[in-house]
Formats: C-alpha cells, sequence, structure tokens
C-alpha cells in the first residue's frame, strides 16, 4: 500500500473538506501493522493567537475515551476480580426498577443496563470525585439533558435495548477504582496500566481539564476548541464532565491511534489476545446515540460494521462541549487505524453525524477507506472537478432524466459554458463541463451506463465531496450505482 499516495490525497483535499465544513483545525494518524504510519495536521489549534495545529497538539477525545475504561476493566477481568456476568450490585448498590435481572459489566460495556441516554453530567466546575458524583446522580434519578425532560433516567429492564449511557461508563470506571488491587483511583490506574505500557505519552484521563487536575506542559499543548455555526466561531467557556470515566481523557490522534493498533494486533500487552478480539467483535445489537440501529452491532464500547469488499471494521465518535471532536476508525481484518481530531463542534442539529463537525472527519475517512480497499486516493480531477461534475448534471438532465436522444450539439454546450455566471471563488473550467456533458447519452441501459461512467471518471470519496460543495449531498443512488441492476 502506498503511503506516499494516501499523504497527497489527504494534503490535496483535507483542506478543501476543512474550508466547505468551517474547520478551524485538525490532525490525523494513521496506523498500519504495530506502527503510526502517517501524520497530518492542518490549520490552527488556536485562531486568536494563530497557533498552528500539529500532530503533537492534544485535544479532548470526548467518547473515544470510553475504550480507554473498557480495557480497564476488562483488566479486572483478566485478573479475576470481577466476571462479565457477575451483578455489579455486589459492589455498588445500582439496581435497575425495571424487572429482576441485576446489571452486569457486559450490560455495562455494551450500554444494555437500561439506563438511559444521558449527555454527562457537565457542569461549569470540576466535578467531586467520583463516588460522590455517581451517589448523587443515582440519588436524584433524572438524566442532565434538559433537566429530565428529553430521556427518561432508567429506560427499560436490563438487556431490553441498546441505550447509550454515560452514566453506566462512569460507573464502570467506578468499579475500576474500587476493585483495582492497587487502591488507586481511576485516572492513575489508566494511566499505570493502559497508557504507560502503550508508550502513550501525550495522553492522560483526568476527573476535570482544569490545571489542578492536568500537568502544565500537557494542557498549553491543548487545542482551543470552538462551537461553530456556518460563519461563526465561538469560543465557548470550559466545561467539565461529571461522568469523566465516559469521556475526559486528553491525548494525540497518534497515541489513540497507537492504542487502537493495539487491540487490532491482539491487545498490545493491555489485554490477552482472546479479550481484546471480544472488544473489537459483536457481542450484542447496537445503535447510536439517538438509539437502536439495525445496522449496526456493538463490541465492548466499540461499534462494529461488516464493512465492504471483506474490509471488516470498529469506530466510534467522541465530542466534547463546545468545541473538539473526535473519530476513530480500526480495520480489523487489515490491522489499520485511523484517527481524526478537530477543534470544532457543530451547534446543530443534536447528535445528527451529518452536521460540520462529524461531516469532516467522515469525509477524511472515505478518502482512507478508499486506500484500504486498495484504489489510488489521489484526486482524479485535480482542478476541474466542480465543473465535471456540474456538466454531468447538465447532461443529464438534458438527456437521460427525461428520456430525450438527442444529445446537445457542441454549440450548445460551447454557448452554456460562456454564459455561466459563477460566483467568486467558484472553480470553473468550461472545458471540463463541456466534456462531461458531452459524455451523458441516453442508451438502452441508462442508469447503469450513468452510474459506471461516475465510479470510472469520480471516485466516491471525491464525488462525496463535491456532491457536498455543489449542495447536492442527496444527488440520488445512481450516481454512486447502488441499487442500479447489472444484469438489465
Amino acid at each position: 500500500m502506498d503511503i506516499d499516495g494516501l499523504a497527497e490525497a489527504l494534503d490535496a483535499f483535507v483542506p478543501e473538506i476543512m474550508d466547505h465544513c468551517g474547520t478551524p483545525g485538525l490532525s490525523i494518524a494513521v496506523g498500519v501493522g504495530t506502527e503510526v504510519a502517517l501524520t497530518r495536521a492542518y490549520g490552527h489549534a488556536d485562531l486568536a493567537t494563530g497557533r498552528p495545529m500539529t500532530t503533537d497538539t492534544i485535544g479532548p477525545t470526548g467518547s473515544n475515551a470510553k475504550a480507554y475504561t473498557g480495557v480497564a476493566a476488562l483488566q479486572l477481568v483478566e485478573r479475576g476480580l470481577i466476571g462479565l456476568d457477575d451483578p455489579i450490585e455486589k459492589h455498588l448498590p445500582i439496581v435497575n426498577p425495571h424487572g429482576p435481572r441485576p446489571i452486569t459489566l457486559r450490560d455495562l460495556l455494551t450500554h444494555r443496563s437500561g439506563l438511559g441516554i444521558n449527555l454527562g453530567n457537565f457542569d461549569r466546575v470540576p466535578p467531586p470525585p467520583l463516588e460522590e458524583h455517581l451517589r448523587r446522580v443515582f440519588a436524584a434519578g433524572r438524566s442532565d439533558a434538559y433537566g429530565g425532560a428529553l430521556t427518561p433516567f432508567w429506560a427499560g429492564p436490563v438487556g431490553a435495548a441498546y441505550q447509550y449511557s454515560n452514566v453506566g461508563i462512569a460507573v464502570v470506571g467506578r468499579l475500576v477504582e474500587l476493585l483495582n488491587p492497587e487502591g488507586v483511583s481511576f485516572s492513575e490506574y489508566v494511566r499505570e496500566h493502559v497508557f504507560a505500557p502503550l508508550g502513550m505519552a501525550s495522553s492522560i484521563f483526568p476527573r476535570a481539564q482544569h490545571p489542578d487536575f492536568v500537568p502544565a506542559e500537557l494542557l498549553a499543548r491543548r487545542s482551543t476548541g470552538y462551537a461553530t455555526l456556518p460563519g461563526l466561531r465561538l469560543p465557548l467557556p470550559q466545561l467539565y464532565a461529571g461522568d469523566y470515566p465516559a469521556g475526559s481523557a486528553l491525548s494525540t490522534p497518534s497515541d489513540h491511534a497507537r492504542f487502537v493498533l493495539a487491540l487490532l494486533g491482539g491487545g498490545g500487552g493491555v489485554l490477552s489476545p482472546g479479550t481484546a478480539r471480544q472488544m473489537i467483535t459483536a457481542q450484542a445489537p447496537g445503535g447510536t446515540l439517538t438509539g437502536p440501529s439495525q445496522d449496526t452491532s456493538i463490541g465492548f464500547v466499540f461499534n462494529v460494521f461488516n464493512g465492504s469488499d471483506g474490509h471488516p471494521y470498529i469506530g466510534h465518535g467522541g465530542e466534547y462541549p463546545w468545541g473538539w471532536s473526535h473519530f476513530t476508525r480500526g480495520w480489523t481484518e487489515d490491522r489499520i487505524a485511523l484517527v481524526i481530531a478537530a477543534n470544532q463542534l457543530d451547534l446543530g442539529d443534536f447528535g445528527t453525524s451529518d452536521r460540520p463537525s462529524h461531516a469532516a472527519a467522515r469525509l477524511i475517512a472515505e478518502i482512507v477507506t478508499a486506500w484500504v480497499h486498495g484504489a489510488d486516493p489521489r484526486r482524479r480531477h485535480a482542478q476541474d472537478g466542480l465543473s465535471y461534475l456540474a456538466g454531468l448534471l447538465t447532461g443529464d438532465r438534458l438527456t437521460t432524466r427525461l428520456g430525450i436522444t438527442t444529445r446537445p450539439t457542441a454549440e450548445e454546450l460551447a454557448g452554456i459554458a460562456e454564459g455561466a455566471v459563477v460566483a467568486p471563488g467558484v472553480p470553473w473550467d468550461a472545458r471540463a463541463f463541456r466534456e462531461a456533458a458531452g459524455q451523458v447519452r441516453m442508451t438502452d441501459h441508462p442508469l447503469r451506463d450513468n452510474a459506471e461512467l461516475v465510479r470510472r471518471e469520480l471516485p466516491a470519496h471525491e464525488l462525496e465531496l463535491l456532491k457536498r460543495q455543489l449542495g447536492v449531498p442527496g444527488l440520488g443512488a445512481f450516481w454512486q450505482g447502488e441499487g442500479v441492476r447489472r444484469d438489465a
């Protein structure tokens, strides 16, 4: 696999993706086998000072930190200190009121404890110790989202359904704190037993991202987070998660990629091969932050996907309010990890994967996916992609969309191109427009032939960005060749 070709593709695409999504800064790490093979950083870690984003810039991992907590708990399982299917009420007085089955560690790690969806119990001040925080939360019995008006604290019986719960992972962190033989805090245990063995020297899992809990050297390397809306980048005040084992870690993409590679490679010394395999293979039906999904399974913490073309993968996302996003994907058979960190959290629709702060990472992931699948990810239409796609759309609308067999003449296409009114800053290539429009024609199988033309000229990752730039993300399945009968 040509890692230089991937680097070239990222350098070409990522600045354009960031501009489209309004992302201030972004850092990427790609791991292969046992090593971080490629790192890249773009844009700014702080807009006010002009401090650049670098590969050593530290940022909040958000919910990607849940995997650290999961590994710490599974280490205790391997040491015989708790069983995956032991009732946790032997150690903590937590009982689901919806039925007789007790909650187990397995339930917590697969988000099936019956606890409802919550957002992390954030506040403007650092939280108390974990024991005290959880005592308050369970005594109140109320979700934090809109003061409990959005979701119930207990959503149903144990094991009945996937319900993404930050409180549930905080309970796992408290179990780590209670049961580790050294008697150390959760944060200290993760540092000694997860980060140190994997050489994650730029990672820390503090109670709060605050000078009282984070060394000055690490805090100085943290990016400034920005809450964004189109045309706006807002540096909002610092918030602190009470459910901190669910998302308060700080890291670099390179460090997190080392962690993912360790799990893909059999545990990397922090877990046994068998336990590591369990963590990244399907254990139960999964879902998203907004609820169950038939298309997703869950391992222990990680979402598990079958992938395509024989490339299954695991994934997880992370956000830290209001200013940071984090993306993880690991191809289990290929042993390739992708980690993307951005100092952006869009203030748009809650929990959707299409808002800009998520879309930037997803667009980059498509570039790396093409490379993992053995394709050349470099841009095929380096300067004229928008014009070429506009030509394909125009050719389709003048012929195949309406069933018209007569193609526009070269003179007509030239007149369209010359008469185009193009907004400032939009690249326009009349030659590429004319060429593309002239390639579309009515055939015996127009949907199939259009799809093949698009796939040949515009790889999926390039097409996805161009569609978004032209404002037509829902362009239609046939542009990707989806659902087109090949025997028609």
